[in-house]
């Protein structure tokens, strides 16, 4: 009786272990996750701002953030081959002391997103095979 119970305790683990391994589960998802900006068409972001860039995305399809002095938001489409495509819709206009980033990353968000990759903690969004930006994630639920 112990044999059994322990070849049946054996079983299940080993099948609890498989049906894991082919589950792909995100650190940080697109949706629900504060994307910290981490570079910009390959150079690494300044930390001189008050408020570090970033873009929150949500499951409705639209899209918020800050530009390190301007928040904008914006509607987005992703497609099964991983193309993004932004629609901004509008941002404050604070004259700030840094506008050539803020200048930039708007530029960047209105150019077509070809590809973009995401890992566990990481969003890069390509134009062909120029990575435009790189951002860290953050999970919103930990910063409240």
């Amino acid at each position: 009786m112990c044999c059994l119970m322990a070849f049946v305790l054996i079983l299940t683990c080993s099948c609890c272990k498989t049906s894991k391994r082919g589950v792909k589960t995100e650190k940080y998802p697109l949706t629900g996750t504060k994307w910290m900006l981490v570079s910009l068409q390959g150079e690494e972001f300044s930390k001189e701002f008050a408020l570090h860039p970033f873009i929150v995305f949500d499951t409705a399809g639209g899209f918020q953030g800050n530009l390190g002095c301007n928040s904008f938001f914006g509607t987005y489409e992703v497609s099964k081959k991983q193309k993004m495509k932004f629609q901004f819709e509008g941002a404050t206009k604070r004259l700030c002391s840094k506008m050539e980033v803020e200048r930039r990353f708007l530029i960047v968000l209105k150019r077509d997103v070809t590809r973009y990759e995401l890992t566990d903690d990481e969003l890069k969004l390509f134009c062909d095979n120029e990575e435009l930006m790189c951002f860290k994630g953050v999970n919103l639920e930990e910063m409240e």
